[in-house]
């Protein structure tokens, strides 16, 4: 590891401040980043960290203070994207910034290209990322289009158009939250070729293990303002937590409950779902949820959980196999008569799927109900009960705005969830698909989610959890299904996971407990 001790930094951020409205994002913030480093920026929804990258990105411009790049210091007035990319500074937001009905090389390459290349070199372009596909162990086909892609996939694309502008200094703001172990590793082991080669690296993560693991420093923000900067070597994740949220933080575990005698509230038979070219979406899937349950879903990204969340819901049609719910069969009901039924959804992208942005806190709250008599009547809406209804998930929900007419697009991500998880549990559902709920929420909003989960089902509610964060299913899930290109390999029941075996599914080898099969399928 490069020593960075005698170096000079290569970006001054110098009592930075930032505001948007009546909000104060960033008060009086300094960060030094030196050459050769992993900087961790660390914080909870509402800190600051991504208001104070996006600034130094170019997308924001602060209200006070200066910033120096290379001992240069950057005027403000003129600072953009394109000259951040310019002085070497890339940033991989956390939600994504790809051009959805292009390919994959597109998307990657696009950016660079200049519009004097009519005729790019496309065999040498597609060349160049082949090999870093390989060497990040990267595992998505250049010819799809973006649309087509899980999100898991999409955060490989962000990552890959990162890597393939060569920069002196990377902001990575959540890179791993959808990513498998095997291409989070891949992708740290870059980032420690990268501090090797003296380049610089702000790491903007919740996960404070990987912080651990791979960080050199560490930056704490919490409510705008600088808390601390300190060598990693020095602290635990504990002391990281207690400056981050200035309280302790107790796990959140679904407490053990005999459901031996309890009812399905869903059963799916043989589901299988077609899919292009031939190839199925799902393939025999076969599982039950028991009222009070929590089954849990592990896989890699992109190996069948979207498509088997979207198919519960009513997003894809069947093509055999049977889905059973709360006594009915309902394989070829729509999703708004599912919905109307009390299958709640969490989509794993809330901006594309589960909220409008530019609508109010009240509007997105009544999205999915909109004709309820309580709410409409001859298609004029009662915006009094529509308020109404907002301030009492305000307060119900501890969702944390200006007020119930406030757009949610200025709402944290924590808050936007909450107001989600809202909109599911006033509609008084039976079963809950939640797909990654914590995804890039801070330690206040995912203890409050997982809760909210663990509540739901202790009020006999099934919920049909799939994450990316193992230790989530492990605390929360009566069982865990493990699936594979859309087939289920196995399950574990709470209390004897082996962690071998469980690998050994992911990677899609079926449990010889379930079948005589294990091999890949």
């Amino acid at each position: 590891m490069a020593d960075t001790n005698n170096q000079a930094p290569i970006v001054q951020m110098e009592n930075i401040s930032k505001s948007f409205g009546k909000v104060r994002a960033l008060d009086d913030v300094s960060l030094y980043l030196k050459p050769g480093e992993i900087r961790a920026l660390v914080g909870e929804n509402g800190a600051g960290k991504t208001t104070l990258m996006n600034i130094l990105y170019g997308m924001y411009h602060c209200d006070a203070g200066t910033i120096r790049v290379e001992d240069e210091l950057v005027d403000q007035v003129r600072w953009s994207p394109n000259l951040s990319i310019d002085k070497g500074i890339s940033m991989i937001h956390q939600h994504f910034t790809l051009i959805y009905n292009d390919t994959v090389l597109e998307n990657i390459v696009m950016p660079t290209l200049k519009w004097t290349d009519f005729r790019p070199q496309w065999k040498m372009l597609r060349q160049k990322v082949e090999g870093l596909l390989e060497k990040y162990n990267f595992d998505v086909k250049l010819d799809r289009k973006v649309m087509d892609l899980s999100i898991g996939e999409r955060q490989q694309v962000e990552i890959l158009k990162a890597l393939y502008q060569d920069s002196k200094i990377m902001i990575l703001d959540e890179p791993s939250g959808v990513l498998t172990p095997k291409q989070a590793e891949g992708l740290f082991r870059f980032l420690a070729e990268l501090r090797n080669q003296n380049f610089s690296v702000v790491l903007v993560t919740h996960k404070l293990q990987e912080v651990m693991e791979n960080a050199d420093t560490v930056t704490v923000l919490r409510g705008g303002r600088h808390i601390d900067t300190v060598n990693k070597s020095d602290i635990n994740v504990q002391d990281i937590a207690r400056m981050m949220v200035d309280r302790e933080i107790m796990p959140t575990m679904k407490p053990a409950r005999d459901l031996s005698d309890a009812q399905d509230v869903i059963k799916l038979s043989g589901v299988t779902v077609a899919g292009e070219h031939s190839n199925n979406l799902l393939t025999n899937v076969t599982f039950n949820i028991r009222r009070g349950e929590i089954v849990g879903v592990a896989g890699a990204a992109g190996s069948g959980q979207t498509e088997l969340a979207e198919t519960i819901v009513g997003l894809h049609p069947l093509q055999s196999g049977q889905i059973v719910y709360d006594d009915q069969e309902i394989g070829k009901w729509n999703i708004g008569k599912r919905c109307a039924a009390g299958i709640g959804y969490i989509p794993e992208d809330r901006h594309t799927c589960a909220i409008v942005s530019e609508m109010t806190v009240a509007e997105n709250l009544v999205l999915s109900c909109m004709k309820k008599p309580a709410f409409s009547k001859s298609s004029v809406l009662n915006h009094k009960a529509i308020r109404e209804n907002a301030d009492t998930a305000r307060v119900d929900f501890k969702v944390k705005a200006e007020s119930s007419s406030s757009p949610i697009k200025t709402l944290s991500g924590g808050n936007q969830q909450k107001v989600v998880l809202a909109k599911i549990l006033m509609d008084d559902p039976k079963l809950i698909v939640a797909c990654s709920p914590t995804r890039g929420l801070d330690f206040s909003a995912t203890q409050y989610l997982r809760e909210k989960l663990v509540e739901s089902a202790e009020n006999d509610l099934g919920v049909l959890l799939f994450s990316n964060d193992l230790d989530e299913l492990f605390e929360l899930s009566d069982r865990i299904l493990v699936i594979f290109q859309g087939e289920i390999m196995g399950e574990v029941n709470r209390g004897e996971i082996d962690m071998e075996a469980l690998g050994m599914m992911i990677a899609g080898y079926q449990n010889k407990s379930e079948g005589d099969n294990n091999e890949a399928s």
